[in-house]
């Protein structure tokens, strides 16, 4: 590594320095806001964002170049492949589109199907640790042919949060999470009513949001319902904080003040609807008792749902007597026809998936594709994915968002087909630096946020100019000098410890198969070597001056007789702590 040593830190500062210029360097916690609805404090006022440089009114569905695939698959999957790329040319974006939605051409994976495999092979249920599960998720994200639903399914798991950090025994609920996330990726293009159900009566929801056990009130306990998912299943699952148009506007009063979608009143109306709902088997007399084994959906207990009538939003009563299965389905109902709902979650989506900023036009379209679809989600993402502005490339300097740390090291073992061969029982277990928990240095870890609100709020803005909120960025949220360090740590154990050498069983983490870099390499083509690391990282992308960094580099490595597989490391391990890499465009 000591001939990285002063390449890697003159791009560091340009990454830096990159950063600091788009005020990306003070990535702590958003402006303070008012209290939210019940004392949760919102994300920062939204503002609309700067609208891009106008588009071509059509672009061809057959990509024209690799890059122009590439580009389209860093949006719609964990990173391309050389395999990918052929067949987007080959089938278009639309067609490529529906292969990955269609289950039969490309069959749904499952993690907890994979954890169940490795106990029915000998090892026994006790021994399985959170980690396995995180460890097999990331591993089947860099791998499994369904990336569009894996990744669309990623991107739901952001705004229907659960989190293995509030689980009493990680162990025994290893299964619950794992299913929860494959209940996301199940649900990943079908209707939105459809996950919010499931979403509701989810053991996992139930006791990270506290509904599981709720109970109507009873004054001479002292027993009030719980608030918790009542108020959290409005904010953040699907109508927000404030009135919005199709195009994610606000909706303003005669005064120019933005409407709330709630109050107080309502967010009581809505806990005593999610009363009555516990874990699945229990009886009355054991309603509410702590099941940790427990992944099957919730169940209704008349007995303790609030029997009388419920006002919730818009002035809708809920009045279905004691019976909390009819009580919720009119309550969701509602929550799914709420006008709010097709901007709100499409512009997460969208901010998921290609930029931080859409345009409200941009916006606007999603929502008429969701309107028109009743909320179907497979037509929601194909919109997205296929609209101009995700399709031409962009020239407007607020186009993009900042990669995901798990996109980043999913990329990387997809871009260069990395191998792994599972242990004992067919066990992924990864045994590198953090593999535990990778929110120590990526700060981003499967299912294992902080706090309902995700590892980043969608709502974060970068600091603008004299204290003014700037572009929106929700993965800055967790961005600063310290957390870039320790995320290029990670990526040079990874790049530098596994790669070029065949794995065995007892290899710690997948290894790159760096072997066209090193052909190149030995055979001195170090503009081959620059392009396909361009192809690969940079969707064709890579700025002429950076072609030139990374050259120069490897001409300086080659003069000093480095081998060739160590150029090959060297180069994908500059790319990886580039600014432009860390920006998806």
């Amino acid at each position: 590594m000591k001939h990285l040593t002063l390449m890697r830190h003159g791009m560091l500062v340009c990454a830096l320095g990159t950063l600091a210029a788009c005020g990306g360097g003070g990535g702590g916690d958003a402006p303070a806001a008012s209290p939210a609805p019940g004392g949760a404090t919102p994300a920062p006022a939204p503002a609309p964002a700067p609208a891009p440089a106008p588009t071509p009114a059509a672009y061809s569905d057959i990509p024209q170049s690799d890059a122009e695939a590439a580009r389209f698959l860093t949006q719609a999957t964990f990173g391309p492949t050389r395999a990918d790329i052929a067949r987007v040319r080959q089938i278009g974006y639309s067609k490529w589109i529906d292969e990955q939605m269609d289950s039969s051409a490309t069959p749904v994976n499952s993690v907890l199907a994979g954890l169940q495999a490795v106990e029915a092979a000998g090892m026994a249920r006790d021994a399985l640790q959170p980690q396995f599960r995180r460890n097999l998720w990331l591993w089947r994200a860099a791998t499994a042919s369904d990336q569009l639903r894996m990744r669309v399914g990623f991107a739901l798991g952001e705004i229907f949060v659960v989190s293995d950090r509030e689980v009493a025994d990680g162990k025994q609920t290893l299964y619950r999470i794992a299913d929860y996330q494959d209940m996301l990726n199940r649900d990943a293009f079908g209707s939105y009513r459809a996950v919010l159900g499931d979403v509701s009566v989810h053991p996992a929801m139930g006791y990270f949001l506290s509904h599981v056990g709720n109970r109507k009130a009873d004054p001479a306990k002292n027993l009030t319902p719980d608030e918790n998912y009542g108020r959290e299943v409005m904010q953040l699952f699907s109508i927000g904080l404030i009135q919005r148009n199709a195009d994610f506007s606000e909706v303003k009063d005669s005064a120019g003040n933005p409407l709330p979608t709630y109050d107080q009143d309502v967010v009581s109306g809505m806990s005593r609807v999610f009363t009555g709902w516990t874990y699945a088997g229990q009886t009355d007399a054991q309603y509410g008792r702590n099941e940790n084994n427990s992944f099957a959906p919730m169940e209704c207990h008349p007995k303790f749902h609030d029997d009388q009538p419920k006002t919730i939003f818009n002035g809708i009563v809920i009045n279905e007597g004691n019976n909390c299965t009819a009580s919720l389905n009119k309550t969701l109902d509602a929550l799914a026809a709420h006008k709010n709902v097709a901007p709100f979650i499409s512009r997460q989506l969208i901010q998921r998936l290609v930029t931080s900023n859409p345009s409200p036009a941009y916006i606007g379209r999603v929502s008429k594709a969701w309107t028109d679809s009743n909320g179907n989600l497979g037509k929601v993402v194909k919109a997205i994915l296929l609209d101009n502005e995700a399709r031409v490339a962009p020239t407007d300097a607020s186009f993009g968002k900042a990669r995901e740390p798990l996109v980043k090291i999913a990329t990387l073992w997809r871009s260069f087909e990395a191998k792994y061969i599972p242990g004992e029982y067919g066990l992924v277990k990864f045994s590198f630096t953090n593999a535990g928990d990778l929110t120590s240095s990526l700060q981003q870890e499967s299912v294992r946020a902080p706090s309902v609100f995700n590892f980043f709020e969608p709502g974060y803005r970068l600091p603008g100019i004299n204290g003014a909120p700037g572009l929106y960025a929700p993965e800055f949220q967790i961005l600063t000098e310290a957390t870039y360090i320790s995320s290029l740590n990670q990526h040079e154990a990874l790049v530098w410890s596994f790669a070029g050498e065949a794995p065995t069983a007892t290899t710690n983490a997948p290894v790159l198969d760096l072997s066209r870099l090193t052909a190149m390499a030995t055979n001195n083509d170090r503009a081959g070597m620059v392009e396909e690391v361009n192809l690969l990282l940079f969707y064709g992308a890579m700025p002429a001056e950076t072609k030139t960094v990374m050259t120069k580099m490897l001409t300086d490595l080659a003069t000093a007789k480095v081998s060739a597989n160590e150029q090959a490391r060297s180069l994908v391990l500059l790319a990886f702590a580039s600014p432009e890499f860390a920006v998806q465009r």
